[in-house]
């Protein structure tokens, strides 16, 4: 009977862990989809931003393309918190935005989410034949305690004196309550 019980604490232990490996891949799943559009900007307002950078005093420059800079600032930030978050990936974003080979870039990024999808499937697959064997499990152990009578209590027999404290108890708590709506029914 330990045994059983060891057995299904470990299996959800072990279900558990891939739930959070799934939750781990979907939520770099949701950040390669965010920073695909901030690379997107990145690199249609590349050129504002360096005719920015080579005369940062210019006053006429930033008011005609204040937008443009500013956008790009934004999403290069967040392709560095996302390079941060995911330094296995920082070579291939950094070495493609460089050379400028977008669709490269773009291709690599799709291959890696497709990549995570399938990981998450098999994960998935691991997972809910893990939750199957537990159910099997506190099936049997429900079985096993059935068979051997331990799911079974007896109710303990009270005595009188703590039945009627109970009454006093119960009744004392009625008239509390009675007494709080009658208050507040006078307000």
């Amino acid at each position: 009977m330990e045994e059983l019980e060891r057995g299904i604490s470990r299996l959800s232990v072990e279900k558990n862990d891939l739930k959070r490996e799934i939750d781990k891949l979907s939520w770099e799943q949701k950040r390669i989809k965010k920073v695909v559009k901030h690379i997107q900007i990145c690199i249609s307002k590349k050129e504002h931003y360096e005719g920015y950078r080579k005369n940062p005093n210019d006053k006429i420059y930033m008011v005609m393309n204040r937008k443009d800079v500013e956008a790009y600032q934004k999403s290069y930030e967040e392709i560095d918190i996302f390079l941060k978050q995911f330094p296995h990936l920082r070579h291939v974003v950094l070495e493609k935005l460089k050379t400028k080979s977008d669709k490269n870039l773009f291709r690599k990024l799709n291959e890696r989410f497709i990549e995570l999808q399938v990981k998450q499937g098999v994960i998935a697959k691991r997972h809910n034949l893990l939750v199957a064997q537990c159910d099997e499990l506190e099936h049997l152990k429900n079985n096993m305690n059935d068979y051997l009578g331990k799911g079974k209590t007896e109710k303990k027999k009270e005595s009188v004196i703590g039945a009627i404290r109970k009454h006093r108890s119960e009744g004392r708590a009625n008239s509390k309550e009675k007494n709080k709506i009658s208050k507040e029914a006078e307000r």
